[in-house]
Order: structure tokens, then C-alpha cells, then sequence
């Protein structure tokens, strides 16, 4: 219990200590948020530094790491390994994209086509360590049970890190939003840990709750710092990783539905504007469109998270 609440606490001083630095540092630089046009009126918020997501990625990951090696010294760190190798590589893809969107002054920074190999280069690399370490190349199924992928859990790897990725990166856009998500989510996937007794991801979940927790203290409406892609990223293809590496990948599009939500209104959006000339919602991501209702962002805000910590204690008593 020890190793858990240091990892949490580790992770909570190191970026509520430095954020305010952190912020000072990317006003000054002029690295700062560039906010779409479209939709609703967020022009206020031009100016908000972003990449607030590497300081806190970089608290958890240093806490998780430490947190292992305590508890189980050198075989605790190379369990630890496969996580926190997919979170540092999203955040490191996320943190190009957003160099490249302040530098270009865009809202649009990695090009596709890059981004996708960069994201599977990644995937490949994780396998490769995978495999390495004689982990089994099987998912569960549920009503079918444990199935042997081979080669195609390549494939499945793959999808499951760019999909979550890019889920958790489509649902960052209001204050503190996928900060809250992301909580409660770790949250639940951690209860499931400390059941089936897998300290190590219990160790790296409390290390981002606590880095995400001291970060929410300055993403809450109004937002001092935006965690921009850097985050956003890296904590899809932590939970993406997380979920597989408990053997019950499939959960997460449960405790994660409203990510799912998030992505289908928007294939749902560009499908109907593409083929109809048609906006099904008032504006997509989803969120938006409760904007566009009159809603702010703290009643936004508390519904989703509310909604998440519903389906997190729903799907954790239908798994006891």
C-alpha cells in the first residue's frame, strides 16, 4: 500500500511544484495554444500556453519508474517498461505535433501520413519487446474467451494504440475535461489491478492519477494550461496498453465509452457532410454541441465525468 500512495504523491508534488514555472517558461516562449476558428467563440482563450502535458507525463512516468523499482527492483522495472515506453512514444509524437502547430501558427501540425507511420513504428516497436519478453500474443474475448492472435496481434496492437490515442486527443477540447476522464478512468482500471494483483500497473496507474490530479489544479475552467497533444496522446496509449496488458482489452470500450462517443460523432459528422452536405450534430466532437446548447464548461465537464464514473462502477460490478 506504501509504494502506492508514494507513487500517486510523487507524481502530484513534482507537477503542482513545477507547473507554475512550467507555464511562465512557455508564455514567454510564446508557446502558446492555437485555438480553431470554428465553432464556439474560445477566441478568449488565445494565449494559454500548451504542452502542459509534458510535465506531467514526465512526473508520472519518473514516480512509476521509481515506484517499481521499489517494489520489485530490476523485474519490476522491465515490467514497467511496455507502458511507459507507449506513453513516453505517444507523448513524444504528441509533442512534435504541437512544436509544429506553434511554430507554423496552425491548428494542424504532423501531417497524417507521418503521424500514422510514427504511431506504428511505435506499435512495432512495443511488440517487439513484447515478444521478447515471451508475453503471450492472445486478447480475451468476451463470450468467446482467450484467443491466440499470432501475427495479427500486431495488427490489433496497432489499431488499439492509434484508436485510443486518437479518442483521448479528439476529447481534449474544453478545460479539464479529458483531465477528469483520464481520472477516473486510471481510477477504475486500477481497483481492477489491485484485484487480480498486478502492482505494476496499479504503480503506473497511480502515478498518472497523481500527476493528472495536480494538473487538474490548473486545466479546470478557466485553464491556465492547455496538456495539448503531448497528453492527450500519451494517456490513449496508456490505457490502450494498460487494458491489454490485464488481458481484458475489450472493457475499455466500456469504461471508455465516452471517448467512443467522442470519435463516432465525428466519423458520424464528417460522413454526413461528405455524402449529404449535412451537420448531423450542432458541432462535433460532441462536446461542442452541448456548447452550442448553452451549456459551459464546468456543467460539460461534471456530466461526462459523472457519466464515466457510472459506467466505471457498473463495469466493475458486472466483472465481481
Amino acid at each position: 500500500m506504501a509504494d502506492n500512495l508514494w507513487a500517486f504523491t510523487r507524481a502530484f508534488i513534482v507537477t503542482v511544484v513545477f507547473m507554475p514555472a512550467v507555464i511562465k517558461f512557455l508564455k514567454q516562449s510564446k508557446e502558446q495554444a492555437v485555438i480553431r476558428k470554428l465553432g464556439p467563440d474560445h477566441q478568449s482563450k488565445a494565449g494559454t500556453p500548451s504542452m502542459g502535458g509534458a510535465l506531467f507525463i514526465v512526473a508520472a512516468i519518473l514516480s512509476a519508474l521509481i515506484g517499481s523499482v521499489t517494489y520489485a527492483g530490476k523485474v519490476g522495472l522491465v515490467v514497467m517498461l511496455i507502458p511507459v515506453l507507449a506513453v513516453v512514444a505517444y507523448a513524444l509524437i504528441g509533442g512534435i505535433d504541437d512544436a509544429l502547430k506553434m511554430i507554423h501558427h496552425a491548428d494542424d501540425g504532423f501531417r497524417f501520413i507521418p503521424k500514422l507511420i510514427a504511431q506504428t513504428v511505435c506499435a512495432v516497436v512495443l511488440m517487439g519487446i513484447m515478444w521478447f519478453m515471451h508475453m503471450p500474443l492472445g486478447i480475451h474475448i468476451p463470450m468467446i474467451g482467450d484467443v491466440n492472435l499470432g501475427i495479427f496481434y500486431f495488427i490489433f496492437l496497432w489499431f488499439w494504440l492509434v484508436g485510443w490515442s486518437n479518442a483521448t486527443n479528439l476529447t481534449d477540447g474544453l478545460d479539464g475535461l479529458l483531465t477528469g476522464i483520464s481520472i477516473i478512468v486510471y481510477l477504475v482500471y486500477t481497483l481492477i489491478a489491485f484485484n487480480v494483483h498486478n502492482q505494476i500497473i496499479a504503480i503506473f496507474n497511480l502515478s498518472i492519477i497523481g500527476a493528472l490530479v495536480g494538473f487538474l489544479i490548473f486545466n479546470k475552467p478557466k485553464a491556465k494550461i492547455f496538456m495539448g497533444d503531448t497528453g492527450s496522446l500519451a494517456l490513449g496509449a496508456g490505457l490502450a496498453i494498460e487494458s491489454i496488458l490485464l488481458g481484458i482489452p475489450f472493457s475499455l470500450l466500456w469504461f471508455g465509452l465516452v471517448f467512443v462517443i467522442e470519435t463516432l460523432s465525428v466519423i458520424i459528422q464528417t460522413i454526413g457532410y461528405h455524402y449529404w452536405k449535412k451537420r448531423i450534430f450542432p458541432m462535433a466532437p460532441i462536446h461542442h454541441s452541448f456548447e452550442k446548447f448553452g451549456w459551459n464548461e464546468w456543467q460539460i465537464d461534471v456530466l461526462f465525468w459523472i457519466v464515466t464514473a457510472i459506467l466505471g462502477v457498473i463495469g466493475i460490478a458486472y466483472m465481481n
